[in-house]
């Protein structure tokens, strides 16, 4: 068996991807994804000791049907269908029958878990208007909240230097670093359908959305807003630039 190695927001693999190995989470955790029409959904976080890709291991070829990232600098153990085969004849006769009827079992359940993520990702927001107010003590001062209908979007966020002109963004807020950590033109709050989602603009440091990092280098530019409290960072993890946004 061989270990990969991954970094932070590194993907395993691509939903779609041809699967041939599965992989054991030896140390760090993964996030499960499934892509929608209004960007990446969440669907589950792996910790260590868990298994991801599964599938492979008894259907080698089938395409991924999600995607897998780290969250954390991971430790993974590949394990390949050949290496599967070999563990498999290796354990005892008596355990062969059992085995055997696990892994008929597990083809089903995964078969159940691809139809319920494909019912996860059919998201009905059901959201009219969100409110944006400042998240963080950086923020405090910089904006009163607004709160704009969804019938308004796309709707603008930015940044600008101190002691320069606003930009030209619905929202622009004055930033003290340089260079600044919200680009002039950031992200964006937009409607897709009856869906609601933040999409980042190409910024220069990215944005994370409840945590999701979106933006230049990451699987999506977007990620939907749910019903109640959003909390979106603009700049990267390590920004003081936090905004609370209340769908509703």
């Amino acid at each position: 068996m061989s270990y990969r190695q991954l970094n932070t927001y590194e993907l395993v693999f691509r939903e779609g991807d041809l699967g041939d190995v599965a992989y054991v989470i030896e140390s760090g955790k993964i996030e499960i994804l499934k892509q929608a029409d209004h960007g990446m959904v969440p669907l589950a976080v792996l910790p260590e000791g868990e298994i991801l890709g599964e599938t492979a291991l008894f259907e080698p070829g089938c395409p991924r049907s999600a995607t897998a990232r780290a969250l954390e600098p991971c430790t993974l153990r590949v394990l390949s269908p050949a290496d599967f085969q070999h563990m498999f004849e290796a354990c005892p006769p008596a355990l062969l029958t059992i085995v055997r009827k696990l892994m008929a079992r597990l083809r089903v359940q995964n078969a159940r878990i691809a139809a319920k993520e494909r019912a996860v990702v059919l998201l009905d927001a059901a959201i009219n208007h969100v409110t944006v107010q400042p998240g963080s003590d950086a923020m405090l001062g910089k904006f009163e909240p607004i709160t704009v209908a969804v019938t308004n979007f796309p709707y603008s966020i930015g940044g600008h230097e101190a002691g320069k002109p606003r930009g030209d963004q619905q929202l622009s807020i004055e930033c003290l670093e340089t260079p600044i950590l919200i680009s002039p033109h950031h992200c964006n709050l937009e409607r897709h359908g009856e869906n609601v989602f933040l999409a980042d603009q190409g910024s220069r440091f990215g944005t994370l959305v409840n945590g999701h990092a979106i933006g230049r280098g990451k699987p999506s530019f977007k990620a939907p807003l749910v019903p109640g409290e959003n909390r979106v960072i603009l700049g990267g993890s390590q920004s003081p630039y936090a905004l609370l946004l209340t769908a509703a």
